[in-house]
């Protein structure tokens, strides 16, 4: 009888031993490495604009007045968290970052895209007559200039603002290369 208690409570302490040494460690206080990613886009504005687009926890899309002294206000739309990928999508096309041509002509952009990150701000403003896009502080000064590979974001916006004639006809008049896809 007193052999079957002791290798009852030996086969016991050996299923706990087991057990214990089975089991992973649950030290939370070890630190993962974070692989920095290296992108064109990344070495195209920089560390700081990149986090803020990234990162962001807020766009709006802006609809710029034509004019200067124009009536008409910019019209804004704040864009759901659920489009962030959308747009991230069509801004981080690696071909947006590859060329700033010399265009003959003033940059009069059309659409503002606002990107908030806690209290900093980053500006696209896009010129969609000149086909170039650009990246602006928040107090409006210009950081960096590129051509526009696509019309993905004239598509967006038509999107945006199903309203607007000037987007639409705008995008009716491209070539229907450049209505399909990617230059």
């Amino acid at each position: 009888m007193r052999i079957k208690v002791l290798f009852v409570l030996m086969l016991a302490v050996i299923a706990t031993t087991t057990n214990c040494s089975a089991k992973t460690p649950s030290d939370k206080s070890t630190v993962k490495t974070i692989v920095p990613t290296d992108t064109i886009m990344q070495k195209a504005v920089g560390d700081s604009i990149y986090r803020i687009i990234t990162h962001t926890k807020k766009i709006e899309v802006a609809v710029l007045p034509q004019a200067t002294d124009s009536i008409k206000q910019e019209v804004k739309k704040k864009i759901s968290a659920k489009e962030f990928g959308i747009i991230n999508f069509i801004v981080t096309n690696p071909k947006n970052y590859i060329s700033n041509a010399i265009v003959y002509g003033n940059f009069i952009p059309q659409l503002m895209v606002t990107y908030t990150l806690k209290k900093e701000v980053v500006n696209l403003k896009y010129d969609f007559g000149l086909r170039k896009w650009g990246v602006f502080d928040a107090e409006d000064k210009e950081v960096i200039m590129f051509d526009l590979a696509s019309d993905n974001m004239l598509r967006y916006v038509c999107q945006q603002f199903p309203d607007n004639t000037f987007f639409h006809e705008l995008l009716m008049t491209r070539d229907p290369e450049g209505i399909i896809g990617d230059k």
